[in-house]
């Protein structure tokens, strides 16, 4: 994944591009140029990065395939990190920006299989350009969302929502999102305790045939 800061030209141009993607405040002076995920897919080693919006490179969330999960053999599901990047400036319709008490937080929701979670886990700040500012996760790196999940196939969402400060002619806060996006992911079955006894007996048959 490239991280990178846009000034308000660049900005511009990438926020039409992405304009299907940017909050409807991008006109009222605030918006977001980035929100990814760095994923371990499962039985991957890589990470793999999957975005809301930004990095025209990387898939996109919406619809996209997390994979099959075998926990049998130990495989996970992990975020390992997620990147997010807002601004906020002086113009459109009020006089907005973003400082050190404005927050981002990301929201993950699991559905599937008579089973609906949904986590919340606060971003920091973690650079400052401009009106940019850039944030990851402070607290949830390597959340296994496979964990303590039945067999089957689940939806998975990912929104993030910030704030940012508002003048017009007093001080208030303003919020908004990226909006959900989703993807899927799927749990394999775990043989039942019988099959793993008739397979271990076909070995043993198998044996004592090679023996005779």
């Amino acid at each position: 994944m490239t991280k990178f800061s846009l000034n308000r030209s660049s900005l511009a141009v990438y926020l039409l591009t992405c304009a299907g993607f940017i909050t409807s405040g991008a006109s009222a002076g605030y918006g977001v140029v980035q929100a990814t995920g760095a994923f371990q897919l499962p039985g991957g080693t890589t990470t793999t990065y999957v975005s809301e919006v930004g990095d025209l490179s990387n898939p996109r969330i919406q619809g996209y395939n997390f994979g099959s999960v075998n926990t049998l053999t130990g495989q996970s599901l992990l975020l390992q990190n997620f990147y997010f990047e807002d601004y906020a400036y002086n113009g459109g319709s009020g006089n907005n920006w973003l400082d050190g008490s404005s927050t981002a937080t990301l929201s993950v929701s699991i559905v599937g299989e008579g089973y609906i979670s949904s986590k919340t886990f606060a971003l920091k700040q973690t650079s400052t350009n401009g009106n940019n500012r850039t944030w990851d996760m402070a607290t949830g790196t390597n959340t296994n969302f496979a964990t303590g999940l039945a067999s089957g196939t689940y939806s998975i969402g990912f929104d993030v929502s910030y704030t940012y400060n508002i003048w017009t002619g007093s001080q208030s806060v303003g919020s908004a999102s990226t909006g959900e996006s989703t993807g899927t992911f799927t749990i394999l079955p775990v043989p039942a305790p019988g099959a793993f006894a008739l397979l271990g007996l076909a070995g043993f048959i198998g044996i004592r045939r090679r023996s005779t």
